[in-house]
């Protein structure tokens, strides 16, 4: 996550999460654009190309992933596409052209992972690819870099600064909390891992990321090998959104479906050219039906559900809620909230720091609790033990003055 960096000169700007979410937009519509020249360079019709373009923006999870709002994976998908366009469409020959080709194939690629460290997992994908395809010093290099970089970062950096506590340890289950521990248990005792797969039903989810591209996917499944590390981490746990396509879950595998795709079109092509042409229009109308059927486009079926300007959803409680809490003033709030708190030095997701909750292993990082000045409560939301700590908190007196406007609840610390 260290292109966050490149988000900080804007928010001394007075930047905040509705411009991360601008960003995401713009990412998610710009992904077209390598799409395009990646279709373009296979296919060799720019017809075709932009078909695929236009099929990228009408998938759900392109869609939906407007929706969930700013993650880092999702920031990450024009950047890897490029690096995926350049990484294929190396022109032939040797000289300087082929090194500033290659140059440029590693800083798109370099961009993506730097966004997010799971991104490398997808590299290492691509580097087998490319060595399948007789690039195999190239492939080296960017499987040996990727490999590095996530050991690095998400095997040791990470563990090191949260400690024992992982966010995301819990998910999986009696297969472990690692990732080292999910692989380990996997190979030990392989009825685990199938019995997984078997009640997540992995072969609907693979479904589900395929049919919007006519299933031509599966005719390049090396190509599939750039989401299929991410595609075992997210139909592995026992929470059913990380195989939700509206979550951010889906962003890698959704990159991988649709390379493949293209790159199913173009085998396709080279047996019959009429194939090709069914193959491409059958992409077309795959992705169509399935954003009338289960997308947030404004002809999708799902489209009244999504969060959008049209007056559906009353703000009025969160917005007078921020505009209670104080500028500076500390807070533990429900998690939709935070964001549009974050312009202060302490923000924390309810109940922190009272009861640690996806919170790093480090207390020094917790403030006394007497200091957080305001909580805001969405009504109806919390689980058993939010709700007793809220219930004893109003008891004692330490906060009180509630105001309820919308389903949202403020209230104020009473007590020093």
């Amino acid at each position: 996550m260290f292109m966050y960096y490149f988000l900080v000169p804007f928010v001394w700007l007075g930047g905040g999460p509705n411009l991360w979410n601008i960003f995401q937009v713009i990412a998610l519509a710009s992904a077209a654009f390598p799409v395009f020249l990646i279709a373009r360079h296979r296919l060799k019709s720019e017809i075709s190309a932009l078909v695929f373009g236009v099929s990228w923006l009408l998938l759900p999870t392109t869609g939906y992933l407007a929706w969930e709002t700013f993650h880092p994976e999702t920031m990450a998908i024009p950047f890897l596409l490029m690096g995926y366009h350049y990484a294929t469409s190396r022109p032939e020959g040797f000289g300087k052209h082929i090194t500033r080709h290659n140059v440029i194939t590693i800083a798109w690629i370099a961009a993506a992972m730097l966004w997010k460290e799971d991104i490398a997992l997808a590299v290492i994908g691509l580097g087998i690819l490319l060595m399948f395809h007789k690039r195999i010093r190239f492939g080296l290099v960017l499987l040996g870099g990727a490999s590095l970089y996530f050991l690095i970062v998400a095997v040791w950096a990470v563990p090191h600064l949260a400690g024992e506590f992982s966010a995301y340890g819990s998910l999986y289950g009696n297969l472990g909390t690692t990732p080292l521990e999910v692989a380990k248990t996997s190979l030990r005792h392989p009825s685990l891992f199938v019995d997984r797969l078997s009640t997540n039903d992995a072969v609907s989810y693979a479904g589900r990321i395929t049919s919007p591209l006519a299933f031509l996917s599966f005719l390049a499944p090396l190509t599939l090998l750039i989401g299929l590390p991410q595609y075992f981490i997210n139909i592995l746990t026992t929470a059913d959104f990380t195989w939700s396509m509206m979550y951010h879950y889906q962003a890698i595998p959704n990159v991988a479906a649709i390379a493949a795709a293209i790159e199913g079109a173009a085998f396709l092509k080279r047996r019959s050219q009429s194939l090709a042409r069914l193959g491409v229009l059958g992409v077309v109308v795959c992705a169509f039906i399935a954003a009338n059927s289960w997308g947030l486009l404004p002809f999708g079926a799902k489209y009244n559900t999504g969060y959008w300007p049209h007056g559906a959803h009353d703000t009025t409680g969160w917005e007078t809620a921020l505009k209670r809490v104080g500028p500076s003033d500390v807070v533990s709030a429900h998690y939709a909230f935070v964001p549009h708190a974050s312009h202060r030095e302490v923000v924390y997701t309810f109940p922190n720091p009272w009861i640690k909750t996806n919170f790093l292993n480090d207390d020094s990082k917790f403030v006394s609790p007497s200091k957080v000045k305001w909580l805001v409560i969405k009504d109806g939301t919390l689980g058993k033990e939010p709700q007793d700590l809220l219930n004893k908190l109003l008891a004692q007196g330490e906060y009180g003055d509630g105001q309820t406007i919308a389903g949202i609840t403020t209230y104020k610390r009473l007590l020093p």
